[in-house]
């Protein structure tokens, strides 16, 4: 396996791709103090004529889930909901390290931000899920307030809204089913909003086999001949194939049976693995679901590693970062088709990026509206209907969370 080296990320010399994020060209340098330093910022700061000074930035649990709330110096609220499981976890790292950052700071240089949180000390050392998973919770809070402030939606904050409603995928996940069990939940799935797109689980997950035998290559014509038809059909290795030659075997069933892309066919830092795989096939190959490296996405879009890129919204650092990814993406005309993790308000997240991002391929994923605490939308009423959903377009996330709910949560110190 060909390891792809720390230091020959951070010395490679600057693409074109890059360039379009960067402001002066490839070898423009980041100031002292702006680490990761020639990403054009992307929050409108012409709606936002005075500081938003932040002044607290607390997390909070109820039940189940985990709150956020950024306020400013002038009482200004903003809220978001962590990841449900990460974020018990490694709560520390939100009330210990990135609240304390962020407190005093002016939230309309959010951009720089969640960079300077990243190298300030030796957080850098933290980076991975449950570093990510808490700067994006921190983020999202401080894009509300930033939105209500401005009053306007984070779409709008983050560049400009682009489309009203957003074309889902269905994503299934029934790898312990034999066949004929999984088929039956898929359509019920698919039927459930009249999708237009689904995804199916392959392979064994971080392993060679599969758990139901011989499952991989019966569902996949399984499914090709029962909504080939009426979906368009993607399907998700997790990291299944140790071997390139496995992978793209597997890949050619997928083009034989009209598949439109296929996730992480192999372990997912295996990059040049990756590559080998995309370059072997026609059916795009997509990527970067479990990434934490905005440096590896670089390398990944220079090199034209994959066709379509994976940032998840949560585990990757928040909106702003994967918009980087996106753009650089763009840059080379690739999609940006985040992966969203289930549970509290990922599929606002989810939304909202699709509504900004100015290449998200045609379908975003979904995994249901959140039904563990009471929320109603601030914008257009948030639907899902014939197999998309309202782009939220209220001020801030386009959520209000019930007050009387928030107001029994509890402080974590």
């Amino acid at each position: 396996m060909v390891l792809m080296n720390r230091r020959k990320f951070l010395l490679a010399k600057s693409f074109s791709a890059a360039a379009v994020l960067m402001g002066g060209g490839s070898n423009s340098q980041g100031k002292a103090g702006d680490p990761i330093g020639t990403f054009k910022p992307f929050i409108a700061r012409d709606r936002l004529p005075d500081p938003v000074i932040i002044e607290s930035l607390e997390l909070y649990k109820r039940d189940s889930e985990w709150f956020i709330r950024a306020r400013s110096n002038d009482g200004a609220e903003g809220w978001s909901v962590g990841h449900p499981k990460k974020t018990a976890l490694s709560q520390q790292v939100f009330t210990k390290v990135i609240a304390p950052y962020m407190l005093g700071k002016d939230a309309r240089d959010l951009d720089r931000l969640i960079d300077g949180v990243f190298l300030s000390g030796s957080n850098y050392k933290m980076q991975g899920q449950l570093f990510w998973v808490q700067l994006a919770a921190a983020e999202f809070a401080i894009l509300d307030l930033l939105g209500k402030v401005a009053k306007c939606s984070v779409a709008d904050l983050l560049g400009g809204s682009l489309r009203n409603q957003i074309d889902l995928y269905i994503a299934n996940n029934h790898r312990s089913k034999d066949p004929k069990e999984s088929i039956k939940r898929i359509i019920k799935s698919v039927e459930s909003i009249n999708a237009k797109a689904l995804k199916i689980k392959i392979g064994g997950r971080m392993k060679v086999t599969d758990v139901v035998s011989n499952r991989t290559e019966k569902i996949i014509p399984m499914v090709a001949e029962s909504l080939g038809d009426k979906c368009t059909l993607y399907a998700d290795a997790n990291s299944s194939y140790l071997s390139i030659k496995k992978a793209i075997e597997v890949g050619k069933m997928l083009e034989e049976n009209k598949f439109a892309f296929y996730e992480e066919p192999v372990p997912f830092d295996y990059l040049e693995e990756t590559k080998r795989v995309a370059e072997a096939l026609e059916i795009p190959v997509a990527w970067g679901e479990q990434e934490s490296s905005q440096w590896r996405f670089k390398w990944m879009v220079e090199n034209s590693g994959v066709r379509i890129f994976q940032p998840d919204i949560f585990y990757y650092g928040g909106l702003i970062r994967s918009l980087r990814v996106a753009h650089m993406a763009a840059a080379k005309g690739y999609d940006c088709t985040p992966h969203i993790s289930g549970g509290g308000l990922g599929f606002i997240y989810m939304g909202i990026f699709a509504a900004c991002c100015p290449n998200p391929g045609p379908f975003q994923e979904y995994k249901g509206l959140t039904k563990s605490f009471p929320w109603k939308s601030s914008g257009d009423k948030i639907i899902v209907r014939n197999g998309s959903m309202t782009a939220p377009n209220g001020h801030g996330i386009g959520v209000d969370i019930d007050p009387d709910y928030l107001a029994k949560a509890e402080r974590v110190e």
